[in-house]
């Protein structure tokens, strides 16, 4: 989905030539990587002091880290809701949630001077954008990167076809009847359409109670969690994801199907500060394996490195996975017992149990591109077999 560093440095460099950036109020991030180069470096060095507004956990850990005193908060909406006078956003990934988020930040405008500077490369979709709105300019061109500019009275040429999956009711979710349940969708998140097969598979596994408190890692829509809170009426269930419009979903899902007094959402990055400090008998996963529209692990192999710690002795960790991911061979570094419990032609269920004997070393680090960084206290096994892993090894 991204250029490379030299590439991203130039685009947002040249961005302050053709960009009011001192004037710009809001500055909205979605997948944009969590690791430097910055667009904030070039963007304050030119005189920005706006609002940064972004839709990962993530991406808020990452920029409070490298820029601590930014005024930054943790949204999926281009301006959290408020009027900007300039707006500087990255394009959505998918004809739907670009759309919706495009609208969006156009209503935000203030006034006729002010403008939507949009901006993404050709895989995002950028290309489209700039035929098929009206009053759209296209003002810097730098590799794969373009930035275009919109005004308050900017529209789509033709709405045919642009939303056609997409039927949202007055509160502006989807929704589909799955398992019993009904479902919260939104464009953006994974499997928005439908509910995705491998997620199917790995519920059809979970066949006992798996204790009295489960972790639904990566949560999206909230269907898994929800179908085994259903399932099991004692069972307390903890949804998290790193992207907030999956815990917007993951929140009305249980909030429809009655199950909020046993369910609370979290919106983190992998296991943060709240889950850190929890503890289950069980997590069930289908980790994610994209950001955006590109490949990219770093988030479950880091999710990896430290699941077990907020196991009780005993706990299970359930993951479902492509049948080409041998996650079974990373899962042997942290847990004692791992084995295939169900699969298809497509994809394989783990299930790994946290035993006395196999003590881990702490987490100690993460993942960038498959290697192990910051790995001090770290179990080294783990850390050899993730970057034999990450090698394709």
């Amino acid at each position: 989905m991204h250029p490379d560093s030299r590439s991203i440095s130039r685009f947002f460099q040249g961005l302050a030539e053709v960009c009011p950036v001192g004037q710009l109020e809001h500055f909205h991030l979605i997948h944009w990587p969590i690791e430097p180069p910055s667009p904030l470096d070039p963007l304050r060095e030119a005189g920005f002091r706006g609002r940064v507004v972004v839709a990962r956990a993530s991406l808020a850990d990452a920029i409070r880290r490298e820029h601590p005193g930014v005024d930054l908060v943790l949204d999926d909406h281009p301006t959290a809701g408020a009027m900007a006078g300039h707006l500087l956003m990255e394009l959505p990934q998918g004809r739907e949630a670009s759309r919706l988020a495009i609208d969006a930040a156009l209503a935000a405008l203030r006034d006729e001077e002010s403008r939507l500077w949009l901006f993404g490369n050709r895989e995002s979709g950028i290309l489209s954008v700039s035929k098929g709105y009206d009053g759209v300019e296209t003002v810097l061109c730098k590799g794969h990167l373009r930035l275009l500019s919109l005004s308050r009275g900017s529209r789509l040429r033709s709405e045919k076809t642009v939303l056609r999956s997409f039927a949202p009711g007055a509160d502006g979710f989807a929704s589909l009847e799955a398992a019993g349940l009904r479902v919260a969708l939104r464009p953006g998140i994974f499997s928005w359409q439908a509910i995705d097969p491998a997620t199917l598979l790995l519920l059809e596994a979970i066949r006992e109670q798996p204790g009295r408190r489960l972790l639904d890692w990566g949560c999206g829509s909230g269907f898994l969690g929800a179908a085994l809170a259903r399932r099991f009426p004692d069972l307390r269930v903890v949804l998290s994801d790193d992207l907030v419009t999956a815990t917007h979903c993951a929140r009305r899902t249980v909030e429809w199907n009655g199950l909020a007094e046993r369910c609370e959402v979290i919106t983190e990055d992998g296991i943060g500060r709240n889950l850190e400090r929890m503890r289950f008998d069980a997590i069930v996963t289908n980790p994610p394996a994209h950001r955006g529209v590109r490949s990219n692990h770093d988030a479950t192999l880091t999710f990896l490195a430290s699941a077990a710690g907020v196991l009780h002795p005993g706990g299970v960790l359930w993951l479902v996975g492509s049948r080409g991911l041998d996650y079974g061979t990373l899962m042997r570094s942290r847990f004692g017992q791992v084995e295939e419990r169900d699969g298809d032609d497509a994809f394989t269920v783990w299930r790994g149990v946290k035993t006395r004997e196999k003590r881990v070393s702490g987490s100690g680090g993460r993942v960038r591109d498959g290697q192990w960084l910051e790995a001090d206290g770290a179990d080294p096994a783990f850390r050899d077999r993730l970057n034999a892993w990450g090698r394709g090894s």
